[in-house]
Formats: structure tokens, sequence, C-alpha cells
């Protein structure tokens, strides 16, 4: 379940504002630039996480400081994560190195936004997560965001563009606590990749739950 709860986020946060990008930077995303940094909540984490994109989100990072645990059995993790296209670069900032992988599910979501309107392609992911509006509202972070539930996903929220501001899987969470489109982040760190010895990581093109299968399209 822990691995079609992140294939349901990657998905969402990068649905097409347009098919008629440029095929070598598709549009993943409605909105053009964005950053936003939730606080964790839950017996077994605390911490923040922040995430920006930009290019419409053909370019994204993911900062890390957490903890995981509960009391003397809990650990400190810190990670930087940067997405340019279908490259993946995991950050080992103590280490000052980095493992590169492939995204085995981006070239089938540009193939898939060439054929098919945002809305569409969003509802069928929600769908597809079982996903269904509660018809509910709320404001997070100053943004009025649409909630939307599952026995299985937990419970979502996200603005008319997009943006997922809050959510709860199995009594863990995040809530926005900042949202700015003005900016997708300083440069430095969509380029710390440039600045570390990059090895090649696992190949993840076996692994289950690829867009195909997320949308009940596997063999």
């Amino acid at each position: 379940m822990y691995h079609r709860t992140v294939c349901f986020l990657a998905i969402v946060t990068v649905i097409s504002h347009s098919a008629q990008a440029d095929p070598a930077t598709p549009q993943l995303h409605p909105v053009e630039k964005a950053c936003i940094t939730y606080k964790l909540s839950g017996q077994m984490q605390s911490g923040t996480i922040t995430k920006c994109h930009r290019d419409y989100g053909y370019e994204a990072f993911e900062i890390q400081d957490i903890q995981i645990g509960m009391g003397s059995f809990s650990q400190s993790q810190k990670s930087h994560t940067i997405t340019i296209g279908d490259t993946i670069y995991s950050i080992d900032l103590a280490a000052n190195t980095a493992t590169q992988t492939t995204n085995p599910m981006y070239q089938g979501l540009v193939n898939s936004l060439q054929n098919s309107s945002p809305e569409d392609m969003g509802q069928a992911f929600l769908s597809a997560m079982n996903m269904s509006p509660t018809g509910q509202t709320k404001t997070v972070a100053g943004e009025e965001c649409s909630v939307y539930s599952s026995q299985m996903m937990g419970t979502a929220c996200f603005t008319s563009d997009w943006l997922l501001v809050e959510q709860d899987v199995m009594g863990m969470g995040q809530i926005a606590t900042s949202l700015d489109r003005s900016s997708g982040g300083a440069d430095a760190n969509y380029t710390l990749y440039q600045t570390v010895t990059v090895s090649d990581g696992p190949d993840l093109s076996n692994l289950p739950g690829g867009l195909a299968d997320i949308l009940g399209q596997g063999n």
C-alpha cells in the first residue's frame, strides 16, 4: 500500500496543463512554479518536507528533515531529492554523493498526456485510487482546497490547480504551512547533484505499480 501511496502522490502532482507542450520539456503541472512546506504529524513521524517545482513540473526538488520512530527509538532523516524530466537524483548530504535513477512512470505519463485532457487524467488517477470527492472544502495555508477520500488512501485536499496541501493516511499526516507560487525555490537546490559524486542507482523499470497498473491497464 505504501508503494501505491507514493505513486498516487507523484502522479497527482504532475498532471499536465497542456498536451501541446514541447515534448522535450513537457508541461507536467498546471502551475508554472511553486514551493510548499509541509509539517508532518502522527505517532511515528515529525518534522518538515519542502517540495518545489519549476518549468511546469519538469524540474522539482524535495527536502526532508524528519524524525521517524518513537521515544528513544527515533531517528533523524535528512534527504535532498532532485527530479529533472525522467531522472531522479537522491543525494546523501553527509557522504557528498548521489544515486541517479530513471523514473519508470515518466514516459508513460508523458505519452498519456498527449491523448487526454488534464481534467480526464486527474479524474482517472483519483478513480484508480478509489479517491472520491466528499463535497467538503477547507482552507489550508491560506488556500481553499477540496477534500477527497478513500478507505485505503485516507484523505487528501487539493487546490483547484492540483497542489496537494493536506493528506492523512493511516494516522500519518502532512499539512502545508506555506505555499508560494511566485518562486520555484533557489537554483542551488536544483543543481546540487552537480557538486557531488554521482553513481547509478537501482533499475526501477520492473517495479509493480507503474502508470498502466495504477490505471488498471496492466497485463
